[in-house]
């Protein structure tokens, strides 16, 4: 999470620079070329470093996608900007990965810009650039991963190569917003384990714990807000290179962010509240501990009452009136009989007006309610649109 906000500071195109300038950010992963290629009856796969080597393999097929993975060689992105035609705009877009989630629409294709989230060693969210063409489709991701296998396996047995490229650029948005999901359900349940944790014992660990989930929900906010605009615009009527039977899908993959908003907000206002909730929980415990010294206090002032009425020793001799409990036989244990007798009497009346015993009875409460507060979170992430 730290990374990545280090990364979108300081990897900013320097001021001044003209536009189009190709500079790519030091942790760039080295660049390959994955080639899918396909028409109704086949599918060709390849994989290259070399424009010229992929190109040969697309020969004779129709549909193309073409997978760019990592952006360190700009060479090997220009000279794809170049056979495809792209605006100089655009490749300093792809390679400049701190871009927020839009839409460009270029004369010969359309530009998408995403954000793909990662958990390593904390929430990252990197950039993915897809260009969408009257036939071709080409996705610029910063370096490998396994986001968009289920589309290939799909390409190569499925009825994908019956529709546009179009439905294509639909299957992959629709794989990046459901990798959302697994991701939002991991942070929750962290949030309510640490929603428990904080209620049951607060420690000064959990403010750091509640931090970092409060700044990883913001920034999973940051990257799937944007989304609904990106939809809007590719569901619009008049939208090039979409065609109206993919803008029905489209449309689900709206209600898919929509409910991903649903659930962000959800975490997000449980985060907000947690810390409160820490200081509370702090400021309860203070006052329990002063609660139980108050009443620790409470409880010997009648006992120094009585020790310091018996220890001033009048001399029974000189008058009847004189302290004649010095002369019983049983005095002092009468005195301790009595000073117990009052102690217990005392705490019998704390217990009673529920001034003491008050904290074993919530957790008690909390035990029994905690079930039912598992399962209305559940039952409110479920009903989200």
């Amino acid at each position: 999470m730290l990374l990545h906000q280090r990364r979108r500071r300081e990897h900013r195109p320097s001021p001044g620079e003209p536009p189009g300038s190709l500079s790519p950010t030091p942790y760039a992963h080295p660049t390959s070329l994955r080639l899918l290629a396909y028409d109704t009856d086949r599918v060709v796969e390849h994989q290259s470093h070399d424009v010229a080597e992929i190109e040969k393999g697309a020969r004779g097929l129709a549909k193309v996608w073409i997978d760019v993975e990592g952006l360190r060689d700009v060479d090997t992105i220009r000279a794809l900007g170049q056979r495809y035609s792209l605006h100089p705009l655009s490749l300093e877009d792809i390679v400049q990965v701190v871009q927020r989630p839009k839409v460009d629409i270029y004369e010969g294709y359309l530009f998408i810009v995403l954000r793909l989230p990662r958990l390593d060693k904390g929430l990252v969210t990197e950039q993915l650039a897809i260009v969408l063409g009257d036939d071709f489709v080409l996705t610029f991701g910063e370096r490998p991963g396994e986001c968009f296998d289920a589309v290939r396996r799909r390409l190569g047995h499925g009825r994908m190569r019956s529709r546009g490229v179009d439905y294509l650029a639909y299957a992959l948005i629709d794989a990046l917003i459901d990798s959302y999901f697994p991701i939002l359900e991991r942070y929750g349940e962290r949030i309510d384990g640490l929603e428990e944790e904080v209620v049951e014992r607060s420690t000064d660990g959990l403010v750091s714990q509640i931090h970092g989930l409060r700044r990883a929900v913001m920034e999973l906010r940051r990257a799937v807000w944007p989304l609904r605009e990106v939809l809007n615009t590719l569901t619009r009527e008049g939208t090039p290179y979409v065609e109206p039977e993919t803008r029905v899908f489209l449309r689900d993959c709206s209600d898919h962010v929509a409910q991903l908003l649903d659930m962000i907000e959800i975490d997000r206002e449980v985060t907000a509240t947690l810390l409160d909730l820490h200081l509370s929980s702090l400021s309860a415990r203070m006052n329990e501990i002063m609660k139980v010294l108050t009443i620790i206090a409470t409880i010997f002032i009648p006992l120094g009452f009585f020790a310091g009425l018996y220890g001033m020793n009048f001399n029974p001799d000189v008058s009847p009136y004189n302290m004649p409990e010095l002369n019983w036989r049983y005095g002092y244990p009468y005195a301790l009989l009595v000073m117990a007798a009052v102690a217990f009497g005392m705490l019998a009346y704390f217990w009673a007006k529920g001034w003491i015993g008050g904290s074993w009875r919530r957790r008690r409460a909390r035990r029994a309610s905690r079930p039912r507060r598992r399962e209305r979170r559940a039952r409110t992430r479920a009903s989200a649109p």
